[in-house]
């Protein structure tokens, strides 16, 4: 006699994606036995005696033969999941107790003994990572009907005996919050030396340029980072697909387009910072994609932590190679340091250094030559006494960079052709010293800083400012 057979999809979760799983009902006529193959977790194969429970609980009849659970692909080891409703289903359509002649969508909900289907906001990230290519169709617990859901058609089940006819589909449309940012600040003045920083860290949010500010203590490198927080302009629509956003909030409603800021202190750990864990969990730099990870006195973090970041500031992602797993985890951040140009803090300073040259250095070299190269603006910001002040209004700076942001966009997505300012190099025989990282920095923030204009060209002097903060190399190690 040949074995009854059902299949029913299911998600596997990871913190890049998701995976769907096949999960295969095969019951033939033989000893009673409940078999769950394919590297099911130890939590999975605890879902036997759970599932019979709650099919006898909901007026079913659990099969007294042989049922082997399959599940596809067979190599990855099933960790984060929640087969108990898949595979209960599979069950009821290979015996017959339920008639569905539609296609069944992928369902995800765990059981409780007596038949209810469970799974809350646990269930969410799932949910959202499936929804990465587009509307998706999903069969929920009906605990999720009221949560923040991506665009799509769901199903809702509140317990198994509901099952025996084909859930009701509804449509949900995904809202996005559009109100804007928490205010920090109206009005501030700055000095000359101030403003000139904050224009560099605006050019380093707008063209996504890793930044790096030394300066004396209290002369407000933390107060410039921080005001860029409450003028970050929305994720654009080509952003959230590139980047891949997941709102920060799952239970909210409302879909959040903030640009994320992340700003973790310098105990921080390098398992914090990037990452890991078993499953693994996401860590600074993951939660910074798509934003801002601001390093406040950078010098003081661990040198390994530093060099750590290297990888994931050029290519964007982060790869992490465990035993038995692996994982790919997008990080597209924009890196902004700060940090004092000696363990005192007074170097070039008007207050007395009590730090010796070979103590600057060794303090300086925390930071290598590899690391510093990969740092597009390079500032310094010492004393600021005796400037003219500037009045700086938040509502015009961030109308400014908003509009700019707008520019931007709008010419990435018409003109996708590499910018090249070859013509300047080779009029200009002195920049042969810069590597070829260096130039290509050179040439991304002469395009940003023609940005921050509305230039569509980049001009000679786009170009020349961007040398002015190219310069951090020398700075550092021609101490």
């Amino acid at each position: 006699m040949y074995p009854r057979l059902a299949e029913v999809t299911s998600l596997l979760y990871e913190w890049n994606g998701t995976t769907e799983i096949q999960v295969e009902v095969g019951i033939r006529t033989g000893l009673p036995q409940f078999q769950i193959l394919g590297l099911a977790s130890q939590t999975t194969k605890e879902s036997r005696d759970r599932i019979r429970l709650a099919l006898e609980a909901s007026s079913f009849d659990f099969p007294m033969e042989t049922i082997v659970i399959n599940l596809k692909p067979s190599h990855i080891l099933k960790r984060i999941v929640f087969l108990d409703l898949a595979i209960a289903l599979g069950i009821l359509l290979a015996t017959n107790q339920i008639h569905w002649k539609e296609p069944v969508p992928p369902v995800l909900g765990n059981l409780g003994l007596d038949g209810s289907v469970l799974g809350g906001k646990e269930l969410l990230p799932l949910v959202w990572l499936g929804s990465r290519q587009g509307p998706v169709s999903y069969i929920l617990p009906s605990d999720l009907q009221d949560k923040n859901l991506p665009q799509g058609r769901y199903g809702f089940l509140g317990h198994l005996s509901e099952s025996k006819s084909f859930p009701d589909f509804q449509i949900v449309k995904t809202e996005t919050k559009t109100e804007s940012l928490k205010t920090d600040w109206l009005e501030v003045r700055l000095t000359v030396t101030q403003m000139k920083a904050f224009q560099g860290l605006l050019f380093s949010v707008l063209g996504n340029h890793h930044s790096l500010l030394l300066g004396s203590p209290g002369t407000g490198k933390t107060m410039l980072h921080k005001m860029l927080r409450s003028i970050l302009p929305f994720l654009t629509e080509r952003e959230l697909k590139e980047f891949q956003i997941l709102p920060k909030d799952f239970e909210s409603k409302n879909r959040s387009t903030e640009r994320p800021f992340r700003s973790p202190h310098h105990s921080a750990t390098e398992v914090g910072l990037l990452g890991g864990g078993s499953p693994f969990q996401p860590g600074e730099i993951s939660q910074a994609h798509g934003g801002i990870l601001y390093l406040d006195e950078a010098l003081e973090f661990k040198e390994r932590i530093l060099e750590s970041l290297r990888e994931p500031m050029e290519e964007n992602v982060l790869e992490i190679v465990r035993w038995k797993d692996s994982w790919r985890v997008p990080c597209h951040f924009t890196l902004l340091l700060s940090a004092n140009p000696c363990p005192c803090g007074n170097y070039q300073s008007a207050s007395a250094c009590h730090c010796s040259l070979q103590k600057i250095r060794l303090y300086l070299q925390k930071i290598s030559g590899a690391f510093l190269d990969r740092i597009t603006i390079f500032q310094t910001m010492f004393g600021n006494q005796g400037e003219r002040v500037i009045q700086l209004k938040e509502k015009e700076i961030k109308t400014r960079l908003r509009d700019a942001f707008l520019f931007r966009e709008k010419r990435i997505v018409q003109n996708q052709k590499q910018i090249s300012i070859q013509w300047f190099f080779e009029k200009e025989q002195r920049t042969n010293i810069y590597s070829f990282r260096k130039k290509k920095q050179i040439t991304e923030l002469s395009r940003t800083i023609a940005d921050w204009e509305l230039s569509p060209q980049i001009k000679e002097v786009h170009i020349w400012e961007a040398l002015e903060y190219i310069s951090g190399y020398d700075w550092v190690y021609g101490l």
